[in-house]
């Protein structure tokens, strides 16, 4: 298992432009379980004066137990505190201290009044202090409600919130080195969870696939489910959810048919979803935000491969016959990996567009269909009214393959409808023949981008 730190410049920035501030200041940091947060605290507090504490499942008065006792090893002093109101009275006399509570939802969950608690920390024992307190959490939901809200006791108070999210393309090439190949795949399965990544050691991808999604005891395998459970309260309704969309089902119509959850029940726990991160809702580059063309989308693409290769499968790979599981897999990869280049080349075009190395310097850029056609990216600059087509292909085209793309991506623009606005056309592909004078590229020429 590979275990490295990387990226995170801009979160580490952050947190040193707070911590090198004047007075107490409160940080947030929260995000999806697996995702960096502890490592971005403790490389954060690396040759800085401070006390890392994780709370325990145990209950509030064992954790306060324990705080006590790192606080009396760290100042090797005989002490021990009835309340963390108690120990932040003596903490506070410590200037320049960081104090990080890491998983800070296991409190709230054994005693809701902690918060309150917390309020009187932050607002009369730490606000004349130059200490830094940083509340870290994996329940999303959670921090959210209890932490964030405005009905929390905590509400306002934090200097900054930062809610981490998964490593971008960049970091999984610092990781791994720049073959797109094999990021593209990497990330397929990952999301760019940095937990998830070590279990690559970015050789044979595929057979690293099989090895931790396909066998009942793997971490991959069970990670999906345990994660839906310790987020929300019905998993088995989320995964079923999750499990409509990921074979195709993309509207509250087809979902509802498909789980038997009625339509107008249906929002709720979509919205649930998408506050994760976990299920994004899309509509045409040409239509409003709440537009009734909108479909949703499985978002993290661990989820989506999970849901689309493993759950089908559950019984026979528990049964530890994971035979036609790995028949499905192999058979169809490629075709999943369409969708997750997809996402990527986005990525690579707001590259290109801010390096000013496309046609024109796009403003918008998002998906368009109609019910005949679809375009993968379209990307816009209305005030000049330009327009720039994008198809992308996750295959291996030659010439002919080429001039048939570009057009029919041609001839599918007169369909959006965009009149009096300049047509650029653009094909990105896994392996493409070149054609002078066409806006035609592939990975090979975005690895110069590395």
């Amino acid at each position: 298992m590979i275990r490295i730190f990387v990226d995170r410049a801009r979160e580490l920035e952050s947190l040193e432009e707070a911590y090198k501030s004047q007075g107490f200041k409160l940080i947030v940091v929260y995000g999806r379980r697996r995702i960096g947060k502890t490592a971005l605290i403790k490389k954060f507090m690396e040759n800085k004066k401070g006390i890392y504490f994780l709370c325990s499942q145990r209950g509030v008065k064992k954790d306060l137990t324990r705080f006590s006792d790192i606080i009396a090893e760290k100042f090797n002093l005989p002490i021990k505190f009835e309340s963390f109101i108690e120990a932040f009275k003596f903490l506070k006399r410590f200037e320049g201290l960081i104090v990080a509570i890491d998983e800070f939802p296991y409190l709230i969950e054994s005693d809701r009044t902690v918060v309150s608690e917390f309020q009187i920390v932050v607002d009369e024992v730490l606000a004349d202090s130059d200490l830094m307190l940083i509340l870290c959490g994996s329940s999303v939901g959670m921090i959210e409600r209890e932490v964030l809200s405005y009905k929390s006791p905590l509400y306002g108070r934090a200097k900054k919130i930062m809610k981490i999210k998964p490593f971008n393309v960049e970091a999984l090439v610092e990781w791994f080195g720049c073959d797109l190949e094999k990021i593209v795949k990497i990330y397929g399965v990952t999301n760019g969870i940095p937990k998830y990544m070590e279990f690559f050691e970015g050789k044979d991808v595929e057979k690293a696939i099989v090895k931790n999604f396909f066998n009942a005891d793997s971490f991959l395998y069970n990670e999906a489910y345990i994660l839906l459970s310790e987020e929300l309260r019905t998993p088995h309704t989320y995964s079923l959810i999750l499990e409509a969309i990921s074979l195709g089902n993309t509207r509250i119509s087809e979902i509802s048919n498909y789980t038997g959850i009625e339509a107008k029940d249906l929002p709720f726990y979509l919205n649930v979803l998408f506050n994760l991160g976990i299920v994004k809702r899309e509509v045409p580059i040409t239509e409003k935000k709440r537009s009734k063309k909108g479909i949703y989308l499985i978002n993290d693409e661990y989820f989506r491969f999970w849901f689309r290769f493993v759950s089908p499968h559950k019984e026979e790979v528990e049964s530890f016959e994971a035979d036609r599981a790995i028949e499905d897999f192999k058979a169809n990869f490629n075709h999943y990996l369409g969708f997750t280049f997809e996402k990527l080349a986005k990525t690579f075009l707001i590259k290109l567009n801010a390096k000013g190395m496309l046609p024109f310097r796009f403003t918008r850029i998002g998906k368009w269909w109609s019910r005949q056609e679809e375009i993968d990216w379209i990307a816009l600059n209305d005030k000049e009214k330009k327009a720039l087509f994008v198809e992308v292909k996750w295959s291996n085209l030659g010439l002919k393959d080429v001039r048939r793309i570009l057009r029919s991506l041609e001839g599918k623009s007169e369909l959006v409808g965009l009149k009096g606005y300049e047509h650029h056309y653009m094909l990105i592909g896994r392996r493409v023949k070149k054609i002078e004078d066409e806006l035609v590229i592939d990975l090979g020429d975005l690895e110069k981008f590395c």
